[in-house]
């Protein structure tokens, strides 16, 4: 088993901590307000059944965000695929979209970070849900901490691959603009088969990894002067490590444990529907 140690820097994860100030520093007033955050729901991912029951139970959660007046962030991968093509948007979202957009009509404030899964949403998603994209990290004043927020891919230092090879090769913008011209049935039925092999392959990969990522978070509050790491992805078990710097939170997931974190008096804590 590969072991790390704090004095290998982890240079990759402090540089892609670090273009998260060159892209978006969004300070926020302390308030008393909570923040809510959950994340990988992968909507479009399950049975009838489960996507009836995640449907029910983010609309509860966004119930209760509106009567707090709370801010929300959704750490990426809240969709299994999005994608906007030309011919249209990703099908089979309707319901998802309307609750979000009924949500912010309400006026809640949410903003969805992209994700290894959803990255590619952009103005045509937020036209129709009414949520703020990000499609990189946000270092974020909350309650009177500065949190990075991110879905959490590419962290891990092992994942070398993933991080210089295939990330940089589906984001970009001539692959994309290839992707766009395809027919949408075209598209999603390719992208459907390639978001099954990548919940596979993160799942049995993050298990082994998940030193790797509170490593990566001990070096990121250090470097940026943080007090907290907050992502998804992993899909493993909820949890806060305390660590010497700050805080690393892992929010678990909105798919199998519908596990979401809430910041509230200046306290991060998780909470389970």
């Amino acid at each position: 088993m590969n072991t790390y140690s704090r004095d290998d820097q982890i240079e990759s994860n402090f540089n892609l901590a670090r273009t998260a100030l060159l892209y978006e520093l969004i300070l926020m007033n302390s308030s008393k307000k909570p923040t809510y955050l959950f994340s990988d729901a992968h909507f479009g991912a399950g049975t009838t059944e489960i996507e009836s029951e995640k449907l029910e139970k983010m609309t509860f959660l966004l119930d209760e965000i509106v009567r707090k007046e709370a801010l929300c962030y959704i750490l990426g991968d809240l969709f299994d695929f999005w994608f906007e093509f030309r011919g249209g948007l990703t099908r089979g979202f309707d319901e998802v979209l309307k609750a979000l957009r009924t949500a912010v009509e309400r006026g809640a404030k949410i903003n969805l970070i992209g994700g290894n899964h959803d990255w590619w949403a952009g103005n045509a998603f937020e036209r129709v849900s009414g949520v703020k994209m990000h499609r990189e990290p946000i270092i974020a004043e909350i309650q009177g901490k500065l949190c990075y927020l991110a879905h959490g891919d590419g962290l891990a230092q092992s994942d070398w691959g993933y991080r210089n090879l295939l990330k940089p090769t589906f984001r970009n913008s001539a692959t994309n603009w290839l992707f766009r011209q395809l027919p949408r049935s075209v598209g999603q039925r390719m992208m459907s088969g390639i978001s099954s092999g990548s919940k596979l392959y993160t799942k049995n990969r993050n298990l082994d990894m998940e030193a790797e990522y509170v490593i990566a978070a001990e070096s990121m509050l250090a470097s940026l002067q943080i007090d907290a790491v907050i992502i998804g992805h992993t899909h493993e078990p909820a949890r806060i490590v305390d660590l010497e710097a700050g805080q690393y939170v892992n929010i678990g997931d909105f798919f199998d444990q519908f596990s979401y974190a809430v910041i509230e008096n200046s306290t991060i804590r998780l909470e389970i529907l």
